[in-house]
């Protein structure tokens, strides 16, 4: 599977529980704007703001990633130790690169991704959504990229979390089905099995259930 196919698939289930569109979004979106032009610096703003544009961006909107990326551009001028608007950035890198025809400025904006990635978990190592961002980036990659013992550290990380079992059953679902790819691409089948039917048990009728049905068969389970 391609980067951008790889990519796609990846956005497509995780951010479904993420992705806030139609009017309602729409509607935040426009006001966050306007308060924005009065309040330029505000960091909560440029922050929920860039957000939406990201989510919009992991939707498909290609003008998501420009306007995402001019919000955490600005928020990261006013703090520059900001893990979260760092690793927000970081995977907007990776989206810009799977919209990229050409292969040089795609794997540099795969790098650049990576690298603020890493910055981020290396700045808050236990803010959960940075893992998911990072983990999700590392498990999409391109396997000469090397990142696949990333994916698997941020998705151990993640069931590990003391938060974990306070988290929405979307979020729970997701962590256990991605940290089952990983573990199937790292060849722990047993393991990949264990999460798989976790996936399944947990929300049966999600499209994480289906594909994880898929992946078990695929192992002969």
């Amino acid at each position: 599977m391609t980067f951008s196919a790889s990519r796609r698939l990846l956005t497509a289930l995780c951010f479904s529980f993420l992705i806030t569109l139609g009017a309602i979004a729409q509607d935040r979106i426009r006001d966050l704007e306007g308060s924005l032009k009065t309040h330029p610096t505000d960091e909560s703003i440029l922050m929920e703001l860039g957000k939406l544009y990201h989510d919009r961006a992991a939707a498909g909107d290609a003008d998501g990633i420009d306007k995402g990326f001019q919000c955490f551009d600005r928020l990261l001028a006013i703090d520059t130790a900001n893990a979260v608007a760092l690793a927000y950035r970081g995977d907007l890198w990776a989206l810009r690169a799977q919209d990229s025809w050409w292969p040089p400025n795609k794997w540099s904006y795969l790098r650049k991704g990576s690298s603020e990635l890493d910055l981020a978990v290396g700045r808050a190592p236990d803010n959960m959504m940075i893992r998911l961002l990072r983990g999700m980036n590392a498990l999409a990659a391109p396997g000469f990229f090397g990142r696949l013992s990333v994916a698997l550290e941020d998705f151990i990380v993640l069931l590990k979390h003391p938060a974990f079992p306070e988290q929405s059953v979307e979020l729970r679902v997701s962590i256990y089905y991605y940290a089952g790819v990983a573990h199937k691409r790292a060849d722990d089948y047993d393991r990949a099995r264990e999460l798989f039917k976790k996936t399944i048990s947990l929300l049966p009728e999600s499209d994480f259930a289906r594909r994880a049905q898929v992946e078990l068969k695929d192992m002969g389970s």
